[in-house]
C-alpha cells in the first residue's frame, strides 16, 4: 500500500501547506495564508521583502476547539471554523500583527473557464475574524489590540498585486520597486511548484500503467491536503493499496467539454471539472471528491463532477467531511 501517496500528497505537504508567521525587525507577522495565497507564493513574497518565514502550529483538534467559542456559524465549514483557532494561538503567542487577505480571484489557469473567482469563504472570512475574535480587540492577557491587516488582494495581477503589496508594507519600509521584484519572484516560484506538481503526477500516472497498479484522483480543494481536515482519508486510500493523485497534478491533462449546465467560474472547480474528465480516458483510474460539510458551492460541483463521470460510465464517489474524525 502507500504507491503513490507520498510522492504526490507528500510532495505537496511541505510548501504547499500551512499558516506562515514573518518576523521583520521586532514585528512579527502572522499570515493566515489559507491555502489560497497561493503558498510558496506567499513564503517567497514574504521572505524576498526581508521578513523571516516561519510555520505556526499545524491544525489539530485543539486548535480547532481553541477558537470555537467565536465561530458565529456552525453552518460554516471545518476549515473556516479551525481559522478561528489558529488566531487566537497566535494571540497567546504574544503576536502583534496578523495579516490575514482577502482574495476574491485566483489565478486563471483553464482559459476555457468564464472566471476564476475564490469561494466566498477565501473571499471574505478574513472580516469575520476581525469582527468575532474578541482577542483582536484586546490582545493577549489584555494587552495592547492586535494590529489586523485584511486587504483585498489581487493575486491574479502580478502588476496591481505589486501596487497593493507596496502599499500595505510602506511602513516596514517596501518600495514599489522592491515590491514589484519580490510579487515577480513569487510569481516565478508559484508556477515553478504548480510544474513540479504536475511533472510529479505525471510520473506516477505512468508507474500505474506499466506496473498495472490501480489509482484515485482524491479531488477536492487545496485545503483537504491538511491532515485534520481531511481526518487521513488519504492514507486510509493508500492502505488498500491504491495510488493516490491529487486533483492538481492530473487536471492539466484533461479538458472538460463546454458548455457545461453549471456555470464555470471558480478555479478550484475548474479543477475539478477537468480531473474527473481525465479519470474517464483511464480504466485504471478512479475519482472520489472530498467536501466539507457547510460548503454551499460543492452542492454544485458535486452534480456536475458526477454528470461527467456518468456520461463515460463510470462511478462517481463523495465523501462529506466536518470535524468529527469518527470515519
Amino acid at each position: 500500500g502507500g504507491k503513490g501517496l507520498k510522492p504526490v500528497l507528500g510532495h505537496q505537504d511541505g510548501p504547499g501547506k500551512g499558516r506562515r508567521v514573518a518576523t521583520i525587525d521586532d514585528h512579527r507577522i502572522e499570515t493566515i495564508v489559507p491555502l489560497i495565497l497561493e503558498q510558496p507564493f506567499g513564503a517567497t513574497l514574504l521572505d524576498d521583502l526581508g521578513f523571516r518565514v516561519e510555520l505556526s502550529p499545524r491544525s489539530t483538534r485543539a486548535i480547532y476547539e481553541k477558537g470555537m467559542e467565536s465561530i458565529p456559524s456552525e453552518s460554516a465549514c471545518y476549515p473556516a471554523k479551525i481559522a478561528h483557532g489558529h488566531v487566537e494561538a497566535l494571540i497567546e503567542k504574544g503576536i502583534e500583527t496578523i495579516f490575514y487577505p482577502c482574495a476574491p480571484y485566483e489565478i486563471k489557469e483553464d482559459q476555457g473557464a468564464g472566471n476564476q473567482y475564490n469561494c466566498p469563504i477565501v473571499t471574505s472570512y478574513p472580516e469575520v475574524i476581525r469582527n468575532n475574535v474578541e482577542g483582536m480587540r484586546s490582545g493577549r492577557a489584555g494587552g495592547h489590540p492586535i494590529r489586523y491587516l485584511n486587504p483585498f488582494l489581487p493575486i491574479d495581477n502580478r502588476e496591481r498585486l505589486a501596487v497593493r503589496i507596496a502599499e500595505e508594507f510602506a511602513e516596514w519600509g517596501v518600495s514599489p520597486e522592491e515590491a514589484k521584484k519580490a510579487v515577480w519572484k513569487a510569481w516565478a516560484e508559484q508556477e515553478s511548484f504548480k510544474n513540479e506538481v504536475r511533472r510529479k503526477g505525471e510520473e506516477i500516472l505512468e508507474d500505474i500503467r506499466e506496473r498495472g497498479w490501480q489509482g484515485v484522483v482524491l479531488a477536492g480543494r487545496p485545503y483537504h491536503l491538511d491532515p485534520e481536515i481531511n481526518h487521513g482519508i488519504p492514507e486510509l486510500v493508500s492502505s488498500l493499496g491504491l495510488v493516490v493523485l491529487t486533483e492538481d497534478s492530473v487536471s492539466h491533462l484533461g479538458q472538460v467539454q463546454r458548455p457545461l449546465r453549471v456555470v464555470d467560474q471558480w478555479t478550484y472547480h475548474t479543477r475539478l471539472y477537468n480531473s474527473a474528465q481525465f479519470v474517464t480516458t483511464r480504466d485504471d483510474l478512479e475519482f472520489i471528491q472530498l467536501t466539507s460539510f457547510g460548503c454551499g458551492l460543492d452542492a454544485v460541483t458535486a452534480d456536475q463532477a458526477e454528470e461527467i463521470l456518468l456520461a463515460k460510465g463510470r462511478l462517481y464517489t463523495l465523501v462529506k467531511i466536518d470535524e468529527g474524525s469518527n470515519l
